[in-house]
């Protein structure tokens, strides 16, 4: 049975990671100032566990609020990331959400899409996805199967 995935802020250190956590369906808040312990608590509210690759951010913030993530590489850093909350492949909700500004997508009809995306995807692909907040439409293309071949890679 999946568990629900853990809700997180990541701090300007970890930008390319906070991509690929809302890729794989966390709920992440992205922090773009110079990493600070105060900011990244109160954007946490207590609710968020802070990931963050400034050792003076973790000393302040201590274990269970804070991950230290310490690898450079962003497939690195998500796997320390899995491990580090426990996360299985089951527990994950590839693409449900914005890489962009984190909303979770919605189904939308087709001919929402019509005039959205190229005229070649529109006729190719049959289901559609969009998110409410920028209006970012999404599609199954090639680069799905890559990012799904790449996460079943983590485990």
């Amino acid at each position: 049975m999946p568990h629900a995935l853990p809700r997180l802020v990541a701090d300007a250190t970890l930008g390319k990671l906070m991509t690929h956590l809302r890729l794989c369906g966390f709920d992440t808040l992205f922090d773009r100032g110079i990493p600070d312990a105060r900011r990244l608590e109160r954007l946490s509210g207590g609710h968020r566990i802070v990931l963050t690759r400034c050792q003076r951010v973790w000393r302040m913030l201590g274990h269970p609020l804070c991950l230290f993530v310490d690898d450079d590489h962003p497939l690195a850093q998500i796997r320390q990331v899995l491990l580090g909350l426990n996360v299985r492949a089951i527990d994950l909700k590839p693409l449900s959400r914005c890489c962009r500004c984190n909303e979770l997508l919605e189904t939308v009809p087709k001919m929402e899409a019509a005039g959205c995306v190229a005229d070649y995807v529109w006729q190719s692909h049959k289901h559609f996805k969009k998110c409410r907040s920028c209006g970012r439409i999404y599609w199954a293309g090639s680069h799905t199967q890559r990012w799904l071949n790449q996460m079943n890679q983590w485990f």
